[in-house]
Parts: C-alpha cells; sequence; structure tokens
C-alpha cells in the first residue's frame, strides 16, 4: 500500500482520487482549505498561496509521512480578479506554480525514500504556444486577465517538470505533467455570471466526469513511467521537444522562485 499526498483534493479531481485510492486501503493525505475530508482520508488544512503557508504544509507533512510515495499537485484556482497575495505574487502563480516548486523541493527527501517515487502535476501541458511566461512582470500588475493567469501558472508548471531532472540529476523520482483536459468539475462556479452558468451546463453534456479524470491520474501512480519526464493530455502522450518544455527557460524560472521563496540553493 502506498502513502500518497494530494493538493486540491478537497474537491473536484483530487477528492474523487482520494476517495477511490482510500478505498483500495492505501494511506491518503489532502491538502486544502476544506474543513472536510473524503472518508478514510487525512486532512491538512493549509494556506498554499503564499510561502509561509505552503513550508508550513510541507513541514506538516513531513511529520506525519516517512515515506511520500505519490505526490499529486492538485491545487488551483480560477479568480475573475486580480488578487495579490501576502507575498507580493499574483495569486494564480502562486497556488498554481509556486506552492509546486515549494513543495516538491521540500519534500523530496521524503519523497526519494519510495522504492517507487512519483510527483504528478495536474493542468499543466498549457498550450501549443510557447511557454508565455511574462518574466517583467510575473504579478501581471500592468494588465491582468483571468485566462491570461491561469495559462501563465499552468506554463510555469510545465517547465518545473521540464527543469526537475536537471536540477536534481540521478533522482529516482518520475515526474508526470498532466492535463485532463474538459471536465465537469464545476469551474463554473469559479467564473460566474452567464459565461460560468453556461460553461458548467457544457461539462455536463459533454467532459468527461471527475471519476474518469481521476483514474486517469491513478494509472500513472500504479504504473508509472520509466522515463524521468512524462507529458500528458488526456491519457495521450505529448512530445518534450515543444517549446513548453524548454530546459534552459526552466532553469531560468528555477532561478526565479530560489529567489522569490528564498529556498536558493547554494
Amino acid at each position: 500500500m502506498a502513502n500518497t499526498v494530494i493538493t486540491g483534493g478537497t474537491n473536484g479531481i483530487g477528492k474523487a482520487l482520494a476517495a477511490r485510492l482510500a478505498r483500495e486501503g492505501h494511506r491518503v493525505a489532502v491538502v486544502g482549505r476544506s474543513a472536510t475530508a473524503p472518508e478514510g482520508v487525512e486532512l491538512v488544512r493549509g494556506d498554499l498561496g503564499t510561502v509561509a503557508g505552503t513550508l508550513a504544509v510541507a513541514d506538516e507533512l513531513a511529520a506525519r509521512f516517512d515515506v511520500v510515495d505519490h505526490l499529486v499537485l492538485g491545487a488551483g484556482r480560477f479568480s475573475r480578479r486580480r488578487v495579490v497575495t501576502a507575498d507580493g505574487l499574483e495569486h494564480t502563480f502562486a497556488l498554481h506554480a509556486v506552492s509546486r516548486f515549494v513543495l516538491v523541493e521540500r519534500l523530496l527527501p521524503v519523497v526519494e525514500r519510495s522504492a517507487a517515487p512519483v510527483v504528478v502535476s495536474v493542468c499543466g501541458v498549457a498550450g501549443p504556444r510557447g511557454p508565455g511566461i511574462r518574466w517583467d512582470d510575473l504579478a501581471l500588475s500592468r494588465r491582468y486577465r483571468a485566462f491570461a493567469a491561469v495559462s501563465q501558472a499552468s506554463r510555469a508548471a510545465d517547465l518545473l517538470g521540464a527543469g526537475f531532472a536537471d536540477r536534481h540529476p540521478g533522482s529516482a523520482v518520475r515526474y508526470v505533467l498532466h492535463n485532463p483536459m474538459f471536465v465537469d468539475s464545476g469551474l463554473g462556479a469559479q467564473v460566474g455570471g452567464l459565461r460560468g452558468k453556461a460553461l458548467d451546463v457544457v461539462a455536463r453534456r459533454f467532459a468527461r466526469s471527475v471519476d474518469d479524470a481521476a483514474d486517469q491520474v491513478r494509472r500513472f501512480l500504479a504504473d508509472p513511467p520509466t522515463a524521468p519526464l512524462t507529458a500528458s493530455r488526456a491519457g495521450a502522450f505529448v512530445p518534450l521537444d515543444r517549446p513548453e518544455f524548454d530546459r534552459a527557460t526552466a532553469a531560468r524560472l528555477h532561478a526565479v522562485l530560489d529567489a522569490i521563496t528564498g529556498l536558493g540553493r547554494a
């Protein structure tokens, strides 16, 4: 039986995955701000929108688990308005990208104790038009658009996976970037208004269920890839020679995040 940690595990795909793994007898902990977790699942409450909050979550998880076999990074949120965190970061970027970076860096010693360690970052593999990082304005202070914020943050998450093996050469961790594509996960409530209602109507009719999307993630955990990095869209593998996975750009992002988080490497 495996030990699995899931961020964003109190709703949507993460919740469905946590519930299934717990039913199968695995030890599962979910991280979120909700007061409840699925039956048989441990809850770690915390704020992944700040560096201090994410560090506190990582320390709590390291205290609870001697080994983490599977780290599923699914925390994210669509925000119609620009929100600035206590660290001066745009909230979408903080939640999608910075928290993933901090959790992987701090929990890596615990994850590497596993015989078959896997990190799955959900909602990466962001699109066909290159990395799309606004290096001169990561906080999107000059112009904020919600979908652009999600795109930037998701592409940063892609780059974290693309640069993992260079940053941690020799690590046994298998890093998976996975976009489940169109899922009926209740996103319309976050989008809001008529657009959000229309989105939910279309999702109920055409999107895959959260259980189906959770099963896609579970397959990566049950049968880890042999390659250090795998990219997937709804189970279809994505070539790693795309600009979203450029290793030099990934190294640049890691350097920026080292500075932002204070986790700079000697």
